[in-house]
């Protein structure tokens, strides 16, 4: 049974303005996008505040919703340039903004608090302590991690019942957990936090042992399919595809694919479609994971296509595709070699149709080498083109109630306390006439200003009953007071608030926390001290916070490290230990620490600074730890051992490592109970 009366909504990726147009043109529910600065997709061409003025417009036109991601961490010094697109997102009201910093969390809850939150997949959320802590921090919806199953989302859904939920249904799937990642950062110093991912995981490894090479860390894409329905009828609110450096083909195919699906009709020409735009190898993900325990690497790390056939024959220039697909003249096709480190390798090239008969075609190819019993698949079609949109979209105008004083020798409208007046002689009109309508038809009027017309309030004190005003007077008035509303500054909230430091733990060196994995919940004693660490990734979350309840109250003085906005729930249920931010729980600026700090009080004692910065700007509510410490590349529910090594459940006793490198850079590959982490070694 459904949470809410109505069908889940189909967000789509707008890279820009022309893709979100023709998302909505394909009868798209919602687009969700990123401004110039602090979005998660650098590469995209995201949107300037312009676009964001049409985009808002149309939305509003067509009862569509925007969400505008600002999900990457900030600095201290980036604090103001961020607080800056807020008060501009504030003015255009989104209908949410996606957000992964805790310190932009604080921001808006102080400074804008009618922004609509939306928690982002960067912060990892996967448990019902976690989206019930995001409902503590006032969020109205949740994006979940990709890692759940079915089972375990309908159990959050259940458990959580006042709080929209969004969940991944179509596209790429991250090797690590997102927002936890640090292979990026820790191979080219660029950052997944920040919008810089260089897709490591999808570039080829060599295993140590079997000196075989491949791209392990490579998943293959989500394919929700029908599944969608089942998430529908469970009551999830949004279903997201991700996509926002793709085209207006991807996302139009992708709409009217699951659109088809939820109307219950067969959508299988339409998932055809959505393979040729771009698609690895597909499947559905988390979903059934374990249930079904098939591996959920794509091998080719790149666009695989659609299948389309099957090669039978090679004579001269000319190869025979056995086939049951479309292909015309042009479509882009291609077929796999191995190379000679023995990964797959993709040869390319156009239709060339040169005959037909049932069931195979013939086309024009040189190739020297036999490729008989290779599959062709379809990566472009030349006849799939989708009209460009019209983007001559008037801008954004603000509703504003507005109100009109008729007084005994002039006229006046006042907003946002912004008040203009015209002198002009009044007299009772010689034909009783409604004065509100006449008002109200031309202060709608607002041309090119930022502002328009919500509700007219009309005070009549000119002592006549019925006043004539001048069509001439009125749109005077209208043109001079909509130049003042829109001159007018609109301050920007001053964050720049003092904050006093008063609070000096300092935190032993991280390394000295980790065990066999950087988390552990063996108690640690350092200089006098005892110290625990949460795991960031749980999924079994009520024995994990048994055992450290337990822990807590046996070692009243014990510290615990927080690695999981759940876990802030943890520390509220025992006040009265300490506590401190770990590496994952991160403190990117001095507001992260603040929303902490509010949320736990004095039992809130310190934290390790955000692991890719080395500075911070003084004063903090607390003096953050710097930290040089490496923190594993990869944290991932898929198993290596099973997924990537091909080895089998029978055999494994819960614990194996393996040793992989990639350009004289060496890893350690932990697989603990299904769990993966990937940690660079010392020196490599």
């Amino acid at each position: 049974m459904r949470y809410n009366a109505d069908m889940i909504e189909l967000a789509l990726p707008a890279g820009s303005l022309e893709t979100a147009i023709s998302a909505f043109n394909a009868d798209a529910d919602a687009v969700y996008f990123g401004m110039k600065e602090f979005s998660a997709r650098k590469g995209a061409a995201n949107f300037s505040i312009e676009d964001l003025s049409k985009i808002k417009r149309y939305a509003s036109e067509h009862s569509k919703k925007i969400y505008v991601t600002v999900n990457t961490l900030v600095d201290d010094s980036e604090t103001g340039a961020a607080n800056r697109i807020l008060s501009v997102l504030d003015f255009y009201e989104p209908d949410g903004i996606i957000i992964q910093d805790l310190g932009l969390v604080q921001i808006i809850r102080e400074h804008y608090p009618h922004l609509p939150l939306h928690g982002s997949t960067q912060l990892a959320v996967h448990t019902v302590e976690g989206v019930r802590q995001m409902q503590d921090l006032g969020f109205e919806r949740v994006v979940l991690s990709r890692e759940l199953t079915l089972k375990e989302i309908e159990d959050i859904r259940k458990k959580c019942p006042d709080i929209e939920l969004k969940v991944f249904i179509h596209g790429a799937l991250c090797y690590g957990f997102s927002g936890l990642c640090m292979a990026s950062c820790n191979l080219t110093g660029r950052s997944a936090n920040r919008g810089e991912c260089a897709q490591i995981c999808r570039t080829w490894f060599t295993e140590e042992k079997s000196r075989r090479n491949g791209c392990f860390f490579s998943l293959e894409d989500l394919n929700a399919g029908r599944t969608l329905v089942l998430l529908n009828e469970m009551g999830i609110d949004s279903a997201k595809i991700e996509g926002r450096l793709k085209g207006n083909e991807y996302v139009c195919a992708l709409t009217r694919y699951y659109k088809a699906i939820l109307r219950g009709e067969d959508a299988g020409g339409l998932e055809d479609l959505v393979k040729t735009t771009f698609s690895r190898k597909s499947g559905q993900g988390y979903f059934y994971y374990k249930k079904e325990r098939e591996s959920l690497l794509s091998g080719y790390p790149s666009h695989l296509g659609l299948e389309c056939g099957l090669i039978t024959g090679q004579r001269g220039n000319t190869i025979t595709v056995k086939t049951d697909k479309t292909l015309h003249n042009r479509d882009g096709l291609q077929y796999f070699r191995t190379n000679a480190r023995g990964l797959d390798e993709p040869v390319k090239f156009a239709c060339r149709i040169t005959g037909k008969q049932s069931g195979y075609i013939t086309l024009s190819h040189e190739e020297k080498d036999d490729v008989r019993g290779k599959k062709i698949y379809k990566i472009t079609s030349s006849v799939q083109h989708e009209k460009k949109p019209n983007l001559n979209i008037p801008p954004f105008r603000k509703p504003v109630d507005i109100k009109f004083t008729i007084g005994q020798d002039k006229i006046t409208a006042e907003a946002l306390g912004v008040s203009r007046s015209l002198a002009v002689t009044l007299s009772e009109a010689k034909k009783a006439y409604d004065i509100r309508t006449q008002v109200s038809s031309v202060f709608s009027q607002s041309d090119t200003s930022l502002y328009t017309l919500k509700e007219l309030h009309i005070d009549n004190s000119s002592g006549l009953s019925c006043p004539f005003l001048p069509l001439s007077a009125l749109k005077t008035l209208r043109r001079e007071f909509y130049l003042a509303l829109d001159a007018a500054e609109r301050p920007v909230p001053d964050i720049s608030i003092s904050m006093e430091c008063t609070k000096h733990f300092i935190l032993p060196d991280r390394k000295r926390l980790s065990d066999d994995l950087p988390w552990s919940l063996d108690i640690k004693e350092i200089d006098g001290r005892k110290y625990i660490t949460l795991p960031p990734v749980t999924f079994n979350e009520e024995e994990l916070f048994r055992k450290a309840g337990k822990i807590i109250e046996e070692n009243p003085d014990v510290i615990v490290g927080l690695n999981n906005i759940a876990h802030i729930r943890l520390a509220k249920a025992y006040p009265h230990a300490r506590y401190f931010a770990d590496i994952y729980l991160y403190l990117s600026n001095k507001w992260a620490a603040r929303l902490i700090q509010k949320e736990l009080g004095d039992s809130f004692i310190g934290g390790y600074l955000w692991l890719e910065r080395a500075f911070y700007n003084a004063p903090w509510p607390l003096e953050p730890t710097v930290t040089d410490y490496t923190a594993p590349s990869f944290i991932s529910r898929t198993c290596f051992r099973h997924d990537a090594m091909g080895l089998p459940c029978s055999s494994c006793k819960g614990k194996e490592d393996f040793h992989i490198f990639q350009n004289d850079v060496s890893y350690t590959v932990k697989v603990r109970n299904c769990l993966t982490v990937v940690e660079k070694n010392n020196g490599g």
